[in-house]
């Protein structure tokens, strides 16, 4: 292999290392604000379906405007469940209110919040990874010095280069680790909501 060619190579990557850390973390932090306002929106959703499905009903749970948007999703899903389970003639009359709901595709938009979450996560492990590939290109552009002399300033900066890529890249790391655990319990209490949904939906259709 030309070493002219793996030089250049890696001297591209170093010159932009942190151009291409930077532009990670700005996908990181477009993806933060997407799945926040995905989960917003699936949450506006899923209290639409809830309203619809308890009309009609002069005993379902009063609205409240202390509880959280998640509390009242659930306070929701138990009156349901437990008007089916007994009595099973209350399935016509929810069957009715389903219907009014069924060409919404509630139950399909938390995929797209599972597949941004899942590439926000996948983008946090990446950040030391970079933190590490500034490091071996600071390594690599000494070794590809030539000459028999030790260049201190190369040197210099090479040590530089690999102590400002990892802290860099662990401090991102932290960072979206910290955000991306803030948002964790809330992906996964839309996305059982959601199922928790489909299956009284699927109930009522197939009864």
């Amino acid at each position: 292999m030309d070493l002219s060619l793996v030089k250049s190579f890696f001297s591209l990557i170093a010159d932009n290392i942190f151009l291409i850390i930077y532009l990670c973390a700005a996908i990181e932090i477009y993806l933060v604000f997407s799945v926040f306002k995905l989960i917003k929106r699936h949450e506006d959703v899923l209290l639409d379906v809830s309203d619809n499905l308890l009309k009609g009903f002069p005993d379902a749970p009063d609205k409240d405007s202390t509880q959280h948007v998640h509390e009242k999703i659930q306070t929701a899903l138990d009156y349901i469940t437990n008007k089916i389970s007994t009595d099973p003639n209350f399935k016509i009359e929810f069957g009715r209110n389903a219907g009014k709901i069924s060409e919404r595709p509630f139950y399909n938009r938390h995929y797209k919040i599972e597949t941004y979450a899942s590439v926000m996560s996948t983008l946090v492990q990446v950040f030391p990874l970079l933190g590490i590939l500034g490091t071996i290109l600071a390594i690599a552009q000494t070794a590809f010095q030539g000459s028999g002399a030790v260049d201190v300033a190369s040197v210099s900066n090479a040590f530089v280069l690999a102590m400002d890529t990892t802290i860099l890249g662990i401090f991102f790391s932290i960072l979206f680790m910290v955000i991306e655990s803030t948002f964790q319990a809330k992906i996964e209490r839309v996305i059982f909501e959601s199922n928790e949904y489909r299956k009284i939906i699927s109930t009522l259709y197939l009864s």
